[in-house]
């Protein structure tokens, strides 16, 4: 690549490398810096639960073209080929000129869209997560420098549309937390290079990450009992990108100062501003029994009072959520004034 290309690839890693929102204008900008016949363009990505492609970002297109490009030339034969091609294509490639395909004449053509590259952007040999498409005014403006262009670039552009990737959460989690996406009603999907949470299939938690999706918060921390001890575990807002939902994260938890799961139930109790009576009438025992605890829990947190020991077990995260309103672990309650963004 020539040095003008060059300094337009770093600006687009810059652009789509970091932990924060895509800032797809200045991708496109790049792109028409090292391509300057570019007049549109389109970003795709695909939606493994919908099984769809589905525009991320665009210039330059009239909606039609856009829902066209997107959605039906996927289905094409020529679209078949874009999928099997190692390299990027151009309109003119064999063995299907795409010229001569009815999608080009009755659509890209008489809105003035002269010349095209395409590239289906793949992590692996297989997985095909989006597709570039970049568009011209006049013919020949797209050749091999442009090939090779757009070639340097589609990794890291799958990498950051790839629906099963969160920058943001690679960025704070280390590797000791597996993770998944939760799918309402579905089965959840492994993020990507994260080994998936062994709770991802325990439908309590399924149906909490469910309740919390409809709260507006960013993020919630708790314990979890699982198949061999207890875990860490965070609910994580993604509003933006492909799929917006939310991402279980779990560790394993060493449970240092040995807390028992009543512990952790009267410690939620506290934490949700519930009264001694309340939550022993939740959790089915006498309130004497529920005082036992709390003084347990003073000294297993090191704390003076139980205004601080709340405080404490609620930045630490020694709470047991459920799903149904009402009791010791309502979500509602322990989520009270928690921020909308989890950053």
């Amino acid at each position: 690549m020539d040095s003008t290309m060059v300094a337009s690839a770093l600006r687009i890693g810059a652009a789509l490398g970091s932990a924060a929102d895509v800032e797809w204008d200045e991708v496109f900008d790049a792109v028409t810096g090292a391509v300057p016949d570019v007049c549109a363009a389109q970003v795709v990505g695909w939606d493994p639960v919908a099984s769809r492609f589905v525009i991320l970002a665009e210039r330059g297109y009239s909606r039609s073209i856009s829902h066209d490009l997107a959605h039906e030339l996927p289905r094409t034969r020529w679209g078949g080929q874009l999928f099997d091609s190692e390299v990027p294509l151009l309109m003119d490639d064999a063995p299907h000129n795409f010229r001569d395909s009815p999608h080009y004449q009755e659509n890209l053509r008489p809105a003035g869209l002269e010349d095209g590259l395409s590239a289906a952007l793949r992590l692996g040999q297989q997985r095909v997560v989006g597709m570039l498409h970049i568009n011209a005014s006049v013919q020949g403006a797209f050749g091999e420098r442009t090939r090779s262009f757009v070639s340097e670039l589609e990794r890291t552009m799958a990498r950051r549309v790839d629906p099963l990737r969160s920058p943001r959460f690679e960025a704070w989690f280390g590797p000791e937390w597996t993770a998944n996406r939760l799918v309402p009603g579905g089965t959840p999907l492994p993020l990507a290079d994260r080994a998936a949470s062994p709770l991802a299939d325990d439908p309590k938690i399924q149906a909490i990450g469910a309740a919390f999706a409809d709260l507006g918060v960013g993020t919630v921390a708790f314990l979890w009992p699982g198949p061999d001890g207890w875990y860490r575990v965070r609910l994580l807002r993604v509003p933006d990108g492909l799929r917006p939902g939310v991402i279980l994260a779990s560790a394993p938890y060493a449970n240092p100062i040995g807390l028992t799961a009543r512990e952790v139930d009267v410690a939620t109790g506290i934490v949700a501003g519930l009264s001694n009576q309340a939550i022993a009438e939740s959790l089915v025992v006498s309130r004497r029994t529920v005082e036992t605890y709390v003084e347990r829990l003073l000294g297993k947190l090191d704390c003076q009072s139980r205004g601080e020991a709340a405080g404490v077990a609620a930045r630490a995260g020694i709470i047991r959520p459920t799903a149904t309103p009402g009791g010791v672990g309502d979500l509602n309650r322990l989520t009270r004034g928690a921020e909308p963004h989890w950053l």
